[in-house]
């Protein structure tokens, strides 16, 4: 039995496979660092969901790259919440209808902002610029919220996805200040 486990453990696949592993975990985020991150953020499950259990964070060499990550969730909720908007749209009258339209434009200018904030992150260029795009972006979304509860007064249909983003955000300020050694 050892013998055939010494056989396999030579074979270059196998050999291979575990330098893979060993340099991916070398680099990797460690779990504790990571729960040590979220720990600090104003929920901490849902950054473990959320960021703790990305496939990308395995990948992850620094802050930076948590950054990114975080940022591209902001990026996956103004999507989902553009494609719910438009599952949704015909059930609302008049009114709905002016209020998904302006929805759509200032979710629009979102994803834009979280783009730009995503370019900044990845560059490893300027942590606070991609905090202030984020903030920007998800100010945007925050308007559309907001424009709900103007006129007639109708249940938004992308409260969660909102919801969602102001968190993420409360992580990419965390990240952000460790960035900079706050």
């Amino acid at each position: 039995m050892a013998t055939m486990l010494i056989k396999h453990m030579t074979s270059p696949l196998s050999l291979s496979l575990f330098v893979f592993l060993a340099f991916t975990n070398a680099n990797a985020m460690l779990i504790k660092d990571m729960y040590s991150l979220c720990k600090e953020t104003k929920d901490v499950n849902f950054c473990l969901k959320y960021i703790g259990t990305d496939t990308r964070i395995l990948d992850a060499n620094g802050l930076y790259d948590v950054l990114v990550i975080a940022i591209s969730k902001c990026q996956d909720q103004v999507t989902n919440a553009a494609k719910q908007i438009n599952e949704v749209r015909q059930k609302f009258n008049p009114v709905g209808t002016q209020q998904i339209n302006f929805c759509l434009a200032s979710y629009h200018v979102a994803s834009k902002l979280f783009q730009k904030s995503w370019e900044y992150a990845h560059e490893d260029m300027d942590a606070a610029g991609a905090k202030a795009s984020a903030t920007d972006g998800a100010n945007y979304m925050r308007q559309c919220e907001e424009e709900w509860k103007n006129g007639q007064i109708q249940k938004s249909p992308v409260t969660f996805y909102n919801t969602n983003v102001v968190k993420l955000l409360s992580i990419i300020q965390v990240i952000v200040s460790k960035i900079y050694g706050g």
